[in-house]
Order: C-alpha cells, then sequence, then structure tokens
C-alpha cells in the first residue's frame, strides 16, 4: 500500500503497531482451517483479552500510526501502559487471555519470550486475533484454546491487539485488490461480539467522542480525494483519514518520503470529501498531531500540494515551505 518528503508523531497511539493492517499487508486469510469445519454463526466472545482493571484505555478502529499503519488500522488496542504519564510496558506487563473459544489457524512467532500474533477461527465466517502476546506455552495450527484461558502476558508494546475477520463480509473498499489480507478486508468492529456485561464494560474504556464506539477503517469516497491511496511505485500509501478519538477531525496520515506521519490540516483547508477534479491543484498546511483528549497542534507547517487527475489518480508532493508548484520529485497514486 505509499510519499513525497520524515516525521514522526509523538503520540500516546503510536506507540502500539503490529496487526495486519500495516502498509504493506502480508496474506493471512489463506492460512486458516477450512471455515466448513466449523459450527455456522457469528463469534461470541466472553473474556477481555486483559483483564479490565489494567486498561488504560481502548483505541478503536482506525488508528494511524505510519509507516507501519498508514492506513487506518483493522484492528482495536488495549492499552496497558500510558506513554505520557510515563508508564512502562515492559513493568506493566499483564496476563493475556483468550477472549473466544477455538482453533488456531495461523502464528507468527511462537519463540519463548518472543511476541507472537495468533489468528483463531471459532465459527465457518468468524475468527479472532490477537497480537503483541508473550505465549506461555507453545501454540501452534490447530491447538484449540478455551475462552478465558491464559494465553501468556502482555509484550513490550504500551497496548495489545485485538481484530475480527468476518469472512460474510467484505469492507467497501473502492479498490478492493489493493487489500491482499483478509484481515482488512472482512475487518469487523470486535467489541460488538463480547457478551453482556463484559462488552458494557469494554465500550465504557473506549477513547472516542459521540454516541459511535467502533471505529471506521474505510473513509473511500468514489470521485473524491478521501480515502486510501496507493503510489504507482512503491509500496508505501496515503490516506486521508479522521481522527479515532475525534471523528470530526480530518487528518491525513503519510507514508512515504521525508515527513510520513500524521498530520492535521489547518482550519479553512478544504476537506478531502470535497476535493475533485474539478477543485484542480490543493495546498493543505500540514501540522503535526496525535490523537486523543488534548490534542495539540505544534510547530510550523509543511505543505502539500494534490491534484485529482481523474477520479482513480492523484498527484502529490509535500514541501517544507509553501510551494507555487509541483515539481519533478511529485508521486503517482492510484485508488
Amino acid at each position: 500500500m505509499r510519499l513525497a518528503v520524515a516525521l514522526c508523531v509523538v503520540s500516546v497511539a503510536a506507540a502500539a503497531c503490529g496487526g495486519s493492517s500495516s502498509t504493506a499487508p502480508s496474506s493471512t486469510s489463506g492460512n486458516h482451517l477450512s471455515g466448513s469445519n466449523f459450527p455456522l454463526g457469528p463469534l461470541a466472545l466472553t473474556h477481555s483479552i486483559i483483564d479490565p482493571g489494567a486498561i488504560r484505555w481502548i483505541t478503536p478502529l482506525g488508528n494511524l500510526n505510519p509507516t507501519s499503519h498508514t492506513l487506518p488500522t483493522d484492528h482495536i488496542y488495549f492499552y496497558v501502559a500510558n506513554p505520557n504519564a510515563g508508564e512502562s510496558p515492559v513493568t506493566n506487563r499483564t496476563t493475556f487471555f483468550a477472549p473466544g473459544n477455538g482453533t488456531v489457524t495461523f502464528v507468527i512467532g511462537g519463540a519463548a519470550g518472543q511476541e507472537s500474533k495468533i489468528i483463531v477461527r471459532q465459527t465457518s465466517t468468524h475468527s479472532y486475533y490477537v497480537d503483541h502476546v508473550i505465549l506461555s506455552s507453545a501454540v501452534s495450527i490447530g491447538t484449540v484454546v478455551t475462552a478465558g484461558q491464559v494465553l501468556g502476558t502482555t509484550g513490550s508494546v504500551y497496548a495489545v491487539d485485538l481484530g475480527v475477520i468476518n469472512d460474510s463480509l467484505t469492507v467497501s473498499f473502492i479498490n478492493p485488490a489493493h487489500y491482499t489480507d483478509g484481515d482488512s478486508l472482512h475487518a469487523d468492529a470486535p467489541l460488538q461480539y463480547y457478551v453482556e456485561p463484559v462488552r458494557s464494560q469494554l465500550y465504557a474504556k473506549v477513547q472516542r467522542l459521540g454516541a459511535e464506539l467502533d471505529g471506521i477503517i474505510n473513509y473511500d469516497r468514489a470521485g473524491t480525494l478521501a480515502g486510501n491511496w496507493f503510489p504507482v511505485f512503491g509500496n508505501l500509501p496515503l490516506s486521508f483519514a479522521y481522527d479515532t478519538y475525534d471523528p470530526s477531525l480530518p487528518l491525513i496520515s503519510i507514508g512515504i518520503g521525508a515527513f510520513p506521519g500524521v498530520f492535521a490540516m489547518a482550519p479553512g483547508d478544504p476537506l478531502p470529501r470535497n476535493v475533485t477534479i474539478a477543485s484542480g491543484r490543493v495546498l493543505y498546511a500540514l501540522y503535526r498531531t496525535q490523537s486523543g483528549p488534548g490534542r495539540t497542534l505544534s510547530g510550523n507547517p509543511f505543505w502539500m500540494l494534490v491534484q485529482m487527475t481523474d477520479d482513480t489518480h492523484l498527484r502529490a508532493e509535500i514541501f517544507a515551505t509553501r510551494p507555487t508548484d509541483f515539481t519533478a520529485s511529485t508521486i503517482a497514486f492510484i485508488r
């Protein structure tokens, strides 16, 4: 999945990584055991992946953290430590539980003391996955896990991941061919599958304004700038999305070039969903930012010049000073 100009945003959300909604997703769907071997129906999740009392907060779907997560993430984050409060993810390691019954169909890692990602299929259409777990015992494809079973401990990151893959749901990206991993193309909102009272307990931990607490990973809007773009050459994308904490705030997530990071646009800059071919060249002032309460804009702006050349093609370039035109460093993107 790819820009020209490198800023690393210091953000609590940036402390979490992993999962498969990366800038260059690897396919995991092909490693699942056949769904025909499993019962029908949706997931039933009964246990939080960590003790609810140990959760600092939950970040919903759609987190932005270039370059590993330039596109909105297809999983949610359970924060076990707060980097802004000087907490240590190692000191704050806590027990990691299986959220539901199922059979392991995919494993990344698995060595003693190593953080691992495992995918567990529960039904013919639904799987869940967890990441950044240091497994307490050997797990391999075919291992049966039980809801509430201790899988191990959290790893050396500030947050751990929970994702749901729903094979009966296909996210309506404009060009699904870019999403070769089933994790993103069939991503679903995990917390809705929890039974009560755990569901309400976990939703109460979600750090997001408004009534919609699951988050969003797809902002594609045909014929406009909004959503995900992929470079014609290279593998790091560009995304015009929204903040996970305040979903009214547009953000630009940049994965390549000298200025990767998450940026807010200046007040008055056109919303990406309103930018079309007819808009011609559009100039954005970009400010480093972070998601979450107390968000601030810092430093002098960088500048981004964009132009949709047709409904599915875009040229873009980032500058340290205000530009007057594109240069030879312009990068071509496609839907």
